[in-house]
C-alpha cells in the first residue's frame, strides 16, 4: 500500500540552472537511487521576481534501487488530500506500483516547488490545478528515461515497451523489469525535453475514487501533527503577548518568574516574550504569572461598534478611484423601471485550527532546523531566517501533518518565537505551543467588511446597472498581493470584480478603512465575503424583478456554460421547481472561484425559531475529477466551515482586545448539526479548478435566501444569530 514518511534529506542539486541537465540526476551514495527534479520554467515569475535561494535541494520523484518510489511533494497535508492527489498525478503518469510509493516533502525551500506567487505555499487552491502539469512532466521524463534505459538493455525499439506497475514490460516478449534495476543505467542517459505524455485510456488512477494516503496513519494514531513533535532535551514555550492589538512591550520582571518550577528562560519575542520551562504547563504557568507592561497605542479605545461606525461612513462617503468600471453606469441609472438597493456586514473571523499553532525549532551555531505543520515555508524561510541570522540555505523544514490549516498557518509567528527562544537557551530544541486563548485572542483574522450594493433593473428585470461600493481594510496590501489598477485590493474585492454575471454597466469601488488587528487570509479569501455580498444581493434583485431565482441567473449568465451547468446540475438535485418539504424553504447561490464554479441550494426549515438546515446540494465543476471521493469530502468540509461563521461564529472587539476566547464564545458547528451534503461534480471537458476554497462561498448567501423566507425578513448582516435565527 502507499504510504507517508516523516520528511527526510532529500539529495542536494545544484541551482540557477534553467534547465534540466544531466547534472541533476544523482546516485546516492549509500544505494543507486534515480532524482529527478523538474524546473517550472515559464509557469513561475523570472528569477528576479522571487525570493533568493542559493541552494536547490530536493526532486520531486526519486526511485531505489529495490523499486521503491518516493514523491517529493510541493504542497502541505492539511486535510485537503492533496498528497494523495499528487500522488496520484505521478504515479499514474510514471507507471508505478502504487503499492510501491511512499510520500514526504522536501526539507528546504527551492525554486522547483515555488508557485507562480513565487513562493512555496499551500493557498489559493493551486494544489492540482498548478501542480498537475509541471508533476505529470517530471513523471514522464522519468518514464522516458527508465524505458530508454530498458531498451538498451534489450535492444529494442523504445514504441515497444510499457511501463506499468513499477515495470517496464516488452509485450512482444513477454519480458519485465522493475524500475530499480535500471536506476543505474537511467542516471547517466540525456535527459528527454519533450516527454510524451500518457493519452486518457492508459490512465488507471485518476478518475477514481482512491483511499487517501494519510488515512491509515489518522485513524490508528500513528500520523505526527506539528504538535507531537519531540527531540532529546526538548524544551517548552509558552507565549505572553499582548492583549491589545499591535502592543510592544514597555517593561518586563523577568524575575518575577524565573524561580518558579522548571522554569529555564524567560524570551522578549515581538509583542510579548516567550516562556520556556521544562513542561508546557510550567511554562504557561509562568507566562501567566509574568509582570509585564505594554506600551500605550492608538488602538487602546478600539471596538466592534467603532470600527462598523468608520465602514458605515465609508460606504456613505465621496467617491474613490474604481477597482473597475464598464459601461456608463450613471446612464443606467437615470431612469431605471425599478431600483433595488441593500447594505450587507460580515464579522471578524478568527481560524480556530484545531491542532493550536506551535512549532519546535533547533537554532544551532549555522543550522535552524523547524519542525512544524506549515502553509507557508518561504514566509517562515524569510522571517525565521532573519530573526535569528540564518541564510537560506541554513534553514531546514520538518513538515509535519497540519491539524487544520485555513490561511492562518501561512504566518510565522510561532517559528519566530521558537527560533528566538532555542537561540536564547543556547540551541536546545525549543517547542513553542500557543493555548487556544493565544490563538483566538493573539492570532490573525478574516477581515470584517460591510458593502452597498445598488441595481437598476430593466422593464424585463434584467441589471443593466450595478454600483458596488465595499468598505473594509485592504489586506492584501500587508502581504505583497498587487493592487488591482493601482488602487483595489484583490483580497477585499475579489470574487465582485471577476463575477460571472452579465452586467453592461458596473462600477465597483473599495472605500479603505484601516482596522488594528493583525489580519490574515482565511478560507477562500475575499470570496468567503463577497460571495454574500453578490449572492444575496442577486436573490434580492430576483425578487425584486418577481423572478424565480434560478431562471433570474440563467437569464444573467447567458455565455457562461460552466456556471450554467452547476446551476442546472444543482438544481435537478435538489428538484428545484417541486414543492419544498412542510415547512422547508430552499436558497439557492452559485460562485465561481479558484477556477470552480460551485452552486449550492440549502434546505432549512425553523425549529423553535433557530434555523435547522437539513440538506445542502452542491455541484462543482473543477474541470476533470482527479479523485472524486476527495472532492466530495472537500464540498463538505466547505460547508460546514460556512455553516459555522454563516450561523454563529463571529469575533468581536472592546478596548484594543479580542472579547473571545474559546469555543465556548466563538462557537463552531457541532456534529449533530451537520446537514446532509450532497454533492454532484459537473465535467464538460473544463480547465482544471481549485476545490479546496470553492465550497466555501455559496452557502452563506444559499442560507441566508432559505433564512429570509422562512423569518419574512431579509438577511444582510451574519452571523444569523445576531438576527435571532441561531
Amino acid at each position: 500500500m502507499l504510504t507517508t514518511t516523516p520528511v527526510d534529506a532529500a539529495q542536494s542539486l545544484p541551482s540557477g540552472e534553467p534547465r534540466l541537465t544531466r547534472r541533476r540526476f544523482t546516485l546516492a551514495a549509500s544505494g543507486a537511487v534515480l532524482t529527478v527534479a523538474i524546473p517550472l520554467g515559464a509557469q513561475t515569475p523570472p528569477p528576479a521576481a522571487r525570493p533568493p535561494v542559493v541552494h536547490a535541494p530536493g526532486s520531486f520523484i526519486r526511485i531505489a534501487a529495490d523499486g521503491l518510489v518516493t514523491f517529493l511533494l510541493p504542497t502541505s497535508e492539511m486535510g485537503q488530500g492533496i498528497h494523495t492527489a499528487q500522488a496520484m498525478i505521478l504515479a499514474e503518469e510514471l507507471g508505478a506500483d502504487w503499492t510501491r510509493v511512499r510520500t514526504t516533502m522536501p526539507e528546504q525551500v527551492a525554486p522547483d516547488y515555488r508557485l507562480p506567487t513565487g513562493q512555496q505555499a499551500s493557498f489559493g487552491s493551486y494544489g492540482v490545478r498548478f501542480w498537475h502539469d509541471p508533476l505529470r512532466r517530471a513523471a514522464a521524463q522519468m518514464r522516458e528515461l527508465l524505458t530508454l534505459a530498458a531498451a538498451e538493455r534489450w535492444l529494442v525499439p523504445p514504441a515497444s515497451l510499457m511501463a506499468e506497475d513499477g515495470h517496464i514490460a516488452h509485450a512482444a516478449t513477454g519480458r519485465r523489469i522493475q524500475f530499480g534495476a535500471l536506476v543505474q543505467a537511467a542516471s547517466a542517459l540525456p535527459v528527454p525535453q519533450n516527454p510524451v505524455l500518457r493519452p486518457v485510456e492508459q490512465r488507471k488512477l485518476t478518475g477514481k475514487t482512491m483511499r487517501r494516503v494519510d488515512t491509515p496513519d489518522k485513524v490508528t494514531g500513528r500520523a505526527l501533527y506539528a504538535v507531537d513533535m519531540k527531540a532529546p532535551g526538548m524544551l517548552h514555550g509558552a507565549v505572553r503577548l499582548s492583549p491589545v492589538f499591535r502592543a510592544e512591550v514597555e517593561s518586563m520582571d523577568a524575575a518575577s518568574v524565573r524561580a518558579m518550577p522548571g522554569v529555564v528562560a524567560v524570551v522578549p519575542v515581538p509583542g510579548g516574550a516567550v516562556v520556556v520551562a521544562r513542561s508546557w504547563w510550567q511554562a504557561k504557568q509562568a507566562a501567566d504569572k509574568l509582570t509585564i507592561q505594554f506600551k500605550a497605542t492608538p488602538n487602546d479605545r478600539a471596538s466592534t461598534p467603532e470600527l462598523d461606525d468608520l465602514m458605515r461612513a465609508a460606504l456613505d462617503g465621496g467617491a474613490v478611484p474604481p477597482a473597475l468600471q464598464r459601461g456608463d453606469v450613471d446612464a443606467a441609472f437615470r431612469a431605471p423601471h425599478k431600483l433595488v438597493e441593500a447594505d450587507y456586514a460580515v464579522p471578524l473571523l478568527a481560524h480556530v485550527c484545531m491542532e493550536p499553532i506551535n512549532c519546535m525549532a533547533q537554532a544551532g551555531a549555522d543550522r535552524l532546523d523547524l519542525w512544524t505543520g506549515t502553509q507557508g515555508q518561504d514566509n517562515l524561510l524569510r522571517d525565521c531566517g532573519k530573526a535569528g541570522g540564518y541564510k537560506p540555505e541554513q534553514v531546514f523544514f520538518h513538515n509535519a501533518y497540519l491539524g487544520g490549516g485555513f490561511g492562518r498557518k501561512t504566518q510565522s509567528d510561532a517559528a519566530v518565537q521558537a527560533t528566538l527562544a532555542s537561540r536564547a537557551v543556547g540551541g536546545l530544541p525549543v517547542k513553542v505551543l500557543w493555548s487556544r486563548a493565544d490563538d483566538i485572542q493573539q492570532g490573525r483574522y478574516r477581515q470584517t467588511m460591510m458593502c452597498r450594493m445598488r441595481a437598476a433593473l430593466d422593464a424585463d428585470g434584467r441589471i443593466l446597472g450595478l454600483r458596488v461600493r465595499v468598505a473594509g481594510p485592504q489586506m492584501g496590501r500587508e502581504f505583497g498581493i498587487p493592487l488591482i489598477n493601482g488602487v483595489a485590493d484583490p483580497w477585499s474585492v475579489g470574487g465582485i470584480v471577476d463575477m460571472q454575471y452579465q452586467i453592461p454597466n458596473l462600477l465597483v469601488e473599495h472605500a479603505v478603512v484601516p482596522v488594528p488587528m493583525p489580519l490574515s487570509p482565511w478560507r477562500s479569501i475575499a470570496n468567503s465575503f463577497t460571495g454574500f455580498f453578490v449572492e444575496a444581493f442577486i436573490n434580492e434583485c430576483a425578487t425584486a424583478a418577481g423572478k424565480d431565482p434560478l431562471e433570474f441567473r440563467r437569464q444573467h449568465l447567458q455565455g457562461r456554460p460552466r456556471m450554467l451547468a452547476v446551476l442546472d446540475r444543482v438544481a435537478q438535485s435538489a428538484g428545484w421547481g417541486s414543492p419544498a418539504p412542510a415547512g422547508v424553504a430552499r436558497g439557492l447561490a452559485v460562485v465561481e472561484s479558484y477556477g470552480s464554479p460551485v452552486a449550492q441550494i440549502v434546505e432549512a426549515r425553523l425549529r423553535d425559531g433557530r434555523i435547522k438546515v437539513e440538506k445542502v446540494h452542491v455541484a462543482i465543476n473543477c474541470g476533470r475529477a482527479i479523485n472524486p471521493g476527495q472532492i466530495e469530502a472537500q464540498m463538505s468540509g466547505g460547508v460546514v466551515d460556512a455553516m459555522s461563521v454563516a450561523l454563529r461564529a463571529k469575533v468581536t472587539i472592546k478596548d484594543g482586545r479580542t472579547e473571545q476566547s474559546s469555543f465556548g464564545d466563538y462557537q463552531i458547528l457541532r456534529m449533530g448539526e451537520e446537514p446532509q451534503v450532497i454533492t454532484s461534480i459537473v465535467e464538460i471537458g473544463s480547465p482544471l479548478g481549485g476545490v479546496g476554497e470553492p465550497g466555501v462561498p455559496p452557502l452563506a448567501p444559499a442560507l441566508a435566501a432559505a433564512a429570509s423566507a422562512l423569518s419574512g425578513r431579509p438577511v444582510r448582516r451574519l452571523p444569523l444569530a445576531d438576527l435571532g435565527l441561531a
